[in-house]
């Protein structure tokens, strides 16, 4: 049985201070460099051991890594700002090569420049003439539309587009990524009319900027830094363009020793908007879908980029401080009656993103190696009508409840709330993981564990023989924690969704099962649970089954941004018609994520809603489950389907699909039907998704003798 967990150490220690090698692009207010140097060495971290920043931003843990000759791994779901990772880690470039490389690109600039009559920016004034405005270079509407107006001057864009089209010419240089680099920084810092507060803005607009100068200095910059550091080229260093949420589908198991991170904290601050500038201009945001995708790739803090379909506020509706920071908030917006669709969403984003931390804390465990230590720099925030929100010390709660061992969260620097006044801390909340058993990639809870032990004691008061059924509420938890002397968890749901979809219940509680028999929990009502004796029905992809190709019809951005989850996996399976094509009924999505309250269960959801008609005119409702990454499909969901159809569509023939992300991107599809047994299997179907032009002859011959079949 794991110790109580000890009591959460806040200290006051201000930690030292230094000056970064390099500074080639970064974010504004980002943590400095010194405070990484603090906990690497405080965690003793060496060349054997790997460090993980799964919000790694512009590199900061990651440079200061292989500058100590440390292996480490970042993950960043921002194109813009992953590209900038990964090129600040490339030490392997010859820096006389790259200077070369700008002094072309500025020779072939400034005689453009002077062709088309507009003065060289070596001299003083930069802008002496009047220069004809419709001969100067723009954006295309779409990608404009996507920027702050007034972002840049028309001049200064001008020579911008001008300079990157003689850099882009010189793809297949070595020095290519830190070219474009360098021209980042200086559209942002140099160019560009931004201005950085708590929010990204613009500021005077100037007439003109030295572009080439500017970018060259910066080129300079980057040569000098890497004839200091090439000597460490060779230490192992990779960003991941990922969502840090899925960080347990993206790394091994057992593979990593130290966390050192920045997350976002839970405020108004749009990352998006901090990086929209140069992220347009060299190409990796064109469109809006673009930038929804990335998004919904973020963990929510600030509602901008909240959308319908987030569900990771369902990850703490049993956090009793959350739930109490949401009322808060939603209570002042009420006094002051406050009415702007923005303002209605400060609550919901408050529980989005300590949701989206709960949900990136329980995928980390399954990475991390025994006795792993674990530092996040997060902030007090007050920008929600000034509820205070203390940050660190509801992280540090979340992650006790998830089996992290507290250290201490220590003060990193003070603040001023902008609207307040009020002191506002910026801490690391500092963890140790003390590790428990897996089984392959996914984490199965030991003997010992809290959830584990919590559940058990439950189990095994109320169990008699013969019983089928044992009812228990939420409270129980709490009860059976405090009475085994245990942590008790924040976030008690966490404990119900981590039985039901990730880890498999106690042996105690199984052994009491019998031959072909199971123990499930289904929820009753409000905060009621049931432990029910069932037919075993595991609902696992079948490896034998044989695999149907379908010609992809997933729009190229789509599968560009996808990941390898539940709503990756939705969208697939909706622009390939995958539900028809199992079926055999022509269908139409008709609700994503449907929430609805069940007598007799309480509160449930489906992920989508399909309806269709088939030949004889007879109309269906397919409730589809996805599961994506290593979560696993579960017998009581399907129960839960059938009802809401029952309930909802009662007219309409229920036949409840379920979808499962296998590897090498094939999907597995299941019908179930109901029976005296209960929930049954009633077909399995498995799907990959091919260019049309792999679907061969062979294959549709295989295809026309199961007709026939």
């Amino acid at each position: 049985m794991l110790a109580v967990a000890p009591k959460l150490v806040r200290t006051n220690r201000i930690l030292p201070s230094d000056r970064a090698v390099h500074d080639w692009y970064r974010f504004v207010l980002s943590f400095p460099p010194h405070l990484v140097q603090e906990y690497l060495t405080r965690f003793q971290a060496g060349s054997s051991t790997l460090v993980l920043d799964p919000f790694c931003g512009t590199g900061t843990v990651l440079v200061e890594c292989k500058k100590r000759k440390i292996p480490s791994v970042g993950i960043e779901a921002n194109p813009i700002v992953c590209f900038a990772s990964r090129t600040k880690l490339d030490w392997s470039i010859d820096p006389d090569d790259l200077l070369r490389l700008a002094d072309e690109v500025c020779d072939e600039t400034d005689r453009a420049l002077a062709e088309e009559g507009i003065r060289d920016t070596a001299g003083l004034p930069l802008f002496a003439e009047p220069v004809d405005q419709n001969r100067l270079r723009r954006l295309p509407e779409e990608q404009a539309a996507l920027l702050l107006r007034g972002s840049m001057s028309p001049l200064p864009l001008h020579r911008t587009l001008l300079l990157l089209e003689a850099v882009n010419r010189r793809k297949e240089s070595p020095c290519f990524d830190h070219a474009r680099l360098a021209l980042a920084k200086t559209i942002v810092f140099g160019a560009s009319n931004l201005a950085f507060g708590p929010e990204v803005g613009v500021g005077p607009a100037k007439q003109d900027a030295a572009v080439g100068r500017l970018w060259r200095d910066n080129v300079r910059a980057m040569a000098d830094d890497i004839r200091l550091l090439r000597s460490n080229a060779a230490v192992p260093a990779r960003v991941l363009e990922a969502d840090s949420r899925e960080v347990g589908d993206l790394l091994p198991p057992l593979s990593v020793d130290v966390v050192i991170t920045s997350p976002p904290y839970p405020n108004e601050k749009d990352y998006t908007r901090t990086t929209r500038l140069e992220s347009v201009l060299l190409g990796f945001t064109k469109t809006k879908s673009d930038l929804r995708a990335l998004k919904q790739a973020l963990v929510k803090s600030n509602t901008r980029g909240v959308y319908k379909s987030d569900r990771d506020d369902a990850l703490v509706e049993d956090n009793e401080d959350v739930l109490s920071l949401a009322s808060a908030i939603e209570k002042r917006r009420e006094e002051l009656g406050k009415t702007s669709g923005f303002e209605r969403l400060y609550a919901r984003v408050t529980k989005l993103y300590f949701g989206g931390m709960t949900r990136h804390l329980s995928s980390l465990r399954s990475v991390l190696r025994p006795g792993a230590h674990l530092a996040y720099v997060v902030g007090d925030q007050a920008s929600y009508l000034r509820v205070m929100i203390r940050t660190g010390e509801v992280l540090a709660d979340i992650a006790s409840s998830l089996g992290f061992r507290v250290e201490s969260v220590d003060l990193f620097r003070k603040r001023l709330a902008t609207a307040t006044g009020e002191q506002l801390r910026e801490e690391v909340v500092v963890l140790e993981w003390p590790g428990w058993q897996f089984d392959s990639r996914r984490p199965t809870v030991r003997e010992g564990n809290n959830y584990s032990t919590i559940i058990e004691h439950i189990f095994l008061a109320k169990y008699k023989p013969g019983m089928v059924a044992v009812d228990f509420e939420r409270q129980d938890l709490v009860k059976a924690g405090r009475k085994l002397g245990v942590a008790v968890p924040k976030n008690l749901g966490d404990v119900i969704y981590s039985f039901r979809y990730r880890s498999t219940l106690p042996a105690a509680v199984q052994d009491k099962a019998g031959t072909g028999k199971a123990w499930i929990i289904r929820p009753t009502g409000r905060a009621k649970y049931r432990f029910a004796l069932v037919a075993e029905c595991p609902i696992a992809p079948n490896a034998s089954m044989a695999i149907t190709k379908v010609p992809d019809c997933t729009p190229g951005v789509v599968a560009k941004y996808a990941f390898n989850d539940e709503q990756a996996l939705l969208a697939r399976v909706r622009y390939n018609r995958l539900v028809d094509i199992f079926s055999g009924v022509t269908c139409y999505s008709l609700q994503n994520h449907l929430r609805t309250a069940i007598q007799g269960i309480g509160q449930v959801e489906t992920d989508e809603i399909y309806v269709g008609v088939d030949k004889k005119g007879a109309h269906y409702v397919f409730p589809v489950q996805a599961k994506g990454g290593s979560d696993r499909l579960n017998v009581v969901q399907i129960e839960q389907d059938f009802a809401v159809c029952a309930q909802k569509f009662p007219s309409l023939i229920c036949r409840p699909i379920a979808a499962q992300f296998m590897a090498d991107d094939v999907i597995a599809l299941f019908e179930f039907e109901q029976s005296e047994d209960g929930v049954r299997i009633a077909s399995e179907r498995h799907y990959k998704l091919v260019p049309p032009d792999e679907v061969t002859e062979k294959d549709l011959e295989s295809y026309r003798r199961r007709q026939a079949d």
